[in-house]
């Protein structure tokens, strides 16, 4: 990779203090500028470290060739008008276990974690950058050098779109390695397109090859045309997803029917304790009455409200059945006390 022109003197360079000729405080001057970065008075207050232009981990000059790639920079707003605007070799970050998907109690998943202010940047949007610019790369020991680069980002990561990208990453390099031309080495074949559900007719599974340029694209009997040349990973990821859009609807179903029979349940228990509060009032009457009281009226209403909490309590009993879950309660329980109408 090119170097950049360093000068012995900051004044040379309208004031960068790591002498950097192609510092971006001196690029950007005749644009807009951007967000003001943080104002530090750690790392910055080094001889010859520039904010914009060293990394924060080892003081070294960043590059920006092949649209800087090797480096991130934080953008987290710090404080009102203000981002942080530290930057970081993605190489440092990785070896010093700040990017890529780290374990512990850092808790890092295809992200960057800034030394300076603690936030978290995700690299995923950054690593999909790298295809672009590879493709406008002729060099292939550089284009491996920077799909290298992004398979380190995002292995081990959990997120779907980074195992969908580093599949691709991946593949390039394998087929760089294979002497595939530049070319079609960016072709991505969409296995998935002539596939849509249900065209597989199971109860008459006839099919037929089609003659055209794909001699895996078969006709079924119901007229659906379909490829079979897929990539199992890329298959395998799809039916993760269609799996991970399942339980997530599972959670929600299961949050809201716990929301509820918590909500349920409690007012049950209020009202019974409210019962409670009443029958202990009705029997001190009835213990103090006098004899101009009519002693038979108290005893009435506090027999009453003795079989009125029988019945709140045996409802009660009925509502705690959903402890075994909404699908195994009876419809005539979720009805009558949860408002639910079920289904056949």
């Amino acid at each position: 990779m090119a170097e950049y022109g360093v000068s012995d003197s900051p004044d040379d360079t309208g004031g960068c203090k790591a002498g950097n000729k192609m510092c971006s405080s001196i690029l950007e001057q005749s644009e807009k500028p951007p967000l003001a970065a943080m104002p530090c008075d750690i790392c910055c207050s080094e001889p010859r470290f520039c904010h914009d232009c060293c990394c924060i981990l080892c003081s070294k000059l960043i590059n920006s060739e092949h649209g800087g790639y090797s480096h991130i920079k934080c953008e987290a707003v710090v404080d009102e008008g203000y981002i942080c605007g530290h930057i970081a070799h993605i190489d440092c970050a990785l070896r010093c276990y700040m990017a890529g998907t780290v374990g512990g109690s850092i808790g890092l998943d295809a992200e960057y974690y800034c030394r300076r202010c603690d936030a978290r940047t995700d690299l995923v949007s950054h690593a999909a950058r790298f295809l672009q610019t590879c493709e406008s790369i002729d060099s292939r020991d550089d284009i491996e050098k920077i799909l290298s680069v992004g398979v380190c980002i995002l292995g081990g990561s959990q997120k779907t779109s980074a195992k969908r990208l580093l599949i691709r990453f991946e593949s390039a390099i394998a087929k760089l390695q294979s002497g595939t031309s530049l070319e079609d080495i960016w072709k991505v074949e969409d296995s998935f397109s002539a596939i849509s559900t249900g065209a597989f007719d199971h109860g008459n599974a006839a099919l037929e090859v089609l003659n055209d340029e794909d001699p895996l694209n078969v006709r079924t009997s119901s007229g659906h045309t379909l490829s079979i040349a897929f990539d199992h990973r890329s298959e395998s990821l799809r039916l993760e997803d269609e799996i991970e859009q399942v339980l997530q609807a599972l959670r929600k179903s299961q949050d809201y029917e716990y929301k509820m029979a918590e909500e349920r349940l409690h007012s049950q228990k209020n009202f019974l304790l409210n019962l409670y509060q009443q029958l202990e009032k009705e029997r001190s009457e009835l213990a103090r009455c006098a004899s101009s009281a009519d002693p038979n009226a108290l005893l009435d209403a506090v027999l009453n409200r003795v079989e009125q909490i029988k019945r709140e309590l045996r409802k009660l009993k009925d509502m705690e059945r959903v402890a075994n879950g909404f699908g195994k309660t009876s419809k005539g329980i979720l009805k009558e006390h949860f408002g639910l109408e079920t289904q056949n």
